[in-house]
């Protein structure tokens, strides 16, 4: 690319600019650079043109290093974004495994209501098991006793049975003896 000459009027003076800039925005530039001077000039009518030049530079030159400031500003905002999504992102994680606990939770409270009912059935089921086996240890303590009974019916009875053959043992004798003394 070539240098291109560029005619501009700022503050009444006529310039030849000369770079690779587009024309719209090197003509643009001067234009501001006129308003800005002009606007300096009429708020302040005691100053000549050239105070007028160098407070309007001095102006130009202020912005620049508030520009400068506000960039340093935004690139830091830059950087405190980047950690601000970076932190968004680990809060994501977080919330992430948050709800896997929470399912995790849910499921083991499930869990734990399904083993107390399980724990409840098999209690009723030992309770009726506990009840039974002392219905049945009283039907075995009343048969202990009904064989007790039984055992000393029974042993009444071979005494009775061991007298009445003694005796039929002793009749029979006695009708031998009848018989013989006959």
């Amino acid at each position: 690319m070539s240098d291109k000459r560029i005619e501009v009027t700022i503050d009444g003076m006529k310039f030849y600019v000369r770079g690779n800039d587009n024309e719209t925005y090197v003509k643009n530039l001067a234009q501001t650079l006129d308003e800005k001077i002009k606007s300096i000039y009429n708020s302040n009518y005691r100053l000549n043109q050239v105070q007028t030049v160098i407070l309007c530079a001095l102006n130009i030159l202020d912005e620049l290093e508030k520009m400068k400031a506000d960039k340093i500003d935004i690139e830091s905002m830059a950087v405190d974004e980047k950690s601000m999504v970076e932190k968004i992102e680990e809060i994501k994680k977080l919330n992430k495994k948050i709800e896997e606990l929470e399912t995790n939770n849910k499921n083991s409270i499930s869990k734990y209501s399904d083993l107390k009912l399980k724990e409840k059935e098999v209690d009723e089921k030992l309770k009726k098991a506990n009840e039974s086996n002392v219905d049945k240890s009283k039907e075995i303590a009343n048969l202990k006793e009904d064989i007790s009974r039984y055992k000393a019916q029974l042993k009444e009875l071979d005494t009775k049975n061991n007298n009445a053959q003694k005796r039929i043992i002793d009749l029979s004798r006695e009708l031998e003896s009848l018989y013989d003394e006959k």
